[in-house]
């Protein structure tokens, strides 16, 4: 129903899946959040983590990492 339901149900399930427990810790870098979901089994695309660092770093996101 909105962005702030959306990041909730995320939230859930990552909390909710135990592969997921050590990437929770990767709260200081967006890349290692990233490279954290991938090695985790989050996606099977090889490049996810560049795609979302980018994604993160775009204009159109106002380079939410500062970077």
């Amino acid at each position: 129903g909105s962005y702030q339901e959306a990041f909730r149900d995320y939230a859930r399930l990552l909390r909710s899946q135990a592969r997921y427990t050590p990437l929770l810790a990767r709260t200081g870098s967006a890349a290692g959040f990233a490279q954290g979901l991938q090695q985790a089994g989050y996606a099977t695309d090889p490049a996810y983590a560049a795609k979302l660092v980018r994604t993160i770093d775009s204009e159109a996101l106002g380079g939410l990492r500062g970077g």
